[in-house]
């Protein structure tokens, strides 16, 4: 496995993140190869295709109104 690092993203960047997500589930594409695809850890893909499959795409959007929060790459 390569470096790990931390980088701050903004709620838009992260809402992106989780619908580019749901494009490629649509697609077929299963979580483990979004995880690697989208550069996020295979748990965080697995969260977002169970919302995804129970609430399409609008569980995905952000719901919060936070500035940034902390991932890793």
């Amino acid at each position: 496995m390569g470096t790990r690092t931390r980088r701050l993203l903004s709620q838009v960047e992260l809402e992106r993140r989780r619908l580019q997500a749901a494009d490629l589930f649509e697609q077929g594409m299963q979580p483990v190869r979004v995880a690697e695809a989208l550069g996020v850890t295979r748990e965080a893909a697995g969260l977002w295709h169970r919302a995804w499959r129970e609430g399409g795409v609008e569980a995905l959007r952000s719901k919060g109104t936070g500035a940034n929060a902390y991932l890793s790459d």
